[in-house]
C-alpha cells in the first residue's frame, strides 16, 4: 500500500472533500486523488513537499482543478429528490407529533427554500474548511451554525411569518396525524435502506424522541419546549461532529 507522508495525506483529504462539495463526480474525484496521490509519492522520495508538486498554495489549486472537472448535474438531481423527501418526513413528522399539521402557504414556501439554504451552507462549509487551516474549536463552531444556528433561526422567522400573515393554509384532523406519521416513518426506512446507513434512523430519534419522552412529564408547555429543543439541537451537533471525523477517517 503507498502511503505518503501526513502533511501530503492532509492534503489529499482535503482536496476530496473540496470537490465533493463542489459536486464533481465521485469517479473522477478518486481518479485525480489517486494520481496525485503517485506523484507526491515520488517527490517525497526525492524530499519535496506538497508546496513544489503543485506550484501554487493548496486553495488556489483546489479552485483551479474544480474549475477544470464538469459539475455533476446528473447525481446531485439523483439525490435531490431523496434528501428533499426526507426532510419533508422530518417536518410533517414533528408537526404530526405535536398534532399541529397546519401549513400556510408561506410555510409550504418557506420550507423548500429552508432546505436549499441549508444544503448550500453545507457544500460551503465543507469547502471552506478544506481549502483554509481552520483550528478544530473553530471547526466545531462553524459547524454548529450551519446545523443548527441557520436552520433553527429560519424555521423561527418562517414560523413568524407565518402567523404574522393571513394565508391559505392546509390543515389535517387526527387521522390525517396518524398517516403522517406512519408515511414519515416508512420515508426513514427507505431512506436508510437506500443510502444503506442509519442517518436516515438516527437523525428523526434525535430531533423527536425529546419530543416524545417530555410529554409524559409534568413539566410546564414551555419549560418542555425549552429543553426539547436543548436535547435536539445538542444531539444533531454531536452527530454531526462525530459524522465529520468519521468522514474525514475514511477518506
Amino acid at each position: 500500500m503507498m502511503v505518503v507522508s501526513k502533511e501530503s495525506q492532509d492534503f489529499l483529504d482535503d482536496l476530496t472533500v473540496y470537490l465533493y462539495s463542489s459536486g464533481k463526480k465521485e469517479e473522477e474525484v478518486k481518479g485525480i486523488v489517486e494520481e496525485l496521490k503517485d506523484h507526491l509519492h515520488e517527490a517525497e522520495k526525492n524530499g519535496k513537499r506538497v508546496d513544489d508538486i503543485i506550484g501554487i498554495k493548496p486553495k488556489e489549486y483546489m479552485e483551479q482543478l474544480a474549475s477544470e472537472m464538469p459539475f455533476d448535474v446528473r447525481g446531485w438531481l439523483k439525490y435531490l429528490p431523496i434528501v428533499f423527501m426526507g426532510a419533508l418526513a422530518y417536518t410533517v413528522m414533528g408537526d404530526a407529533i405535536k398534532g399541529e399539521i397546519k401549513y400556510s402557504l408561506i410555510e409550504c414556501i418557506g420550507y423548500p427554500f429552508i432546505f436549499l439554504l441549508y444544503l448550500f451552507s453545507i457544500s460551503r462549509l465543507f469547502k471552506y474548511t478544506s481549502s483554509h487551516k481552520v483550528s478544530k474549536w473553530k471547526e466545531y463552531i462553524l459547524f454548529l451554525g450551519v446545523t443548527a444556528v441557520i436552520p433553527t433561526a429560519s424555521f423561527v422567522a418562517l414560523i413568524f411569518l407565518g402567523k404574522s400573515y393571513s394565508t391559505m393554509a392546509i390543515h389535517l384532523g387526527e387521522t390525517g396525524n396518524i398517516v403522517a406519521i406512519m408515511l414519515s416513518i416508512l420515508a426513514f426506512i427507505g431512506i436508510a435502506i437506500w443510502s444503506k446507513t442509519w442517518d436516515a434512523i438516527m437523525l428523526p430519534a434525535i430531533l423527536f424522541l425529546p419530543d416524545v419522552l417530555l410529554k409524559h412529564t409534568n413539566l410546564t408547555a414551555g419549560t418542555k419546549d425549552m429543553l426539547s429543543l436543548l436535547l435536539s439541537t445538542s444531539g444533531i451537533c454531536l452527530y454531526a461532529f462525530l459524522k465529520l471525523k468519521e468522514i474525514r477517517l475514511r477518506i
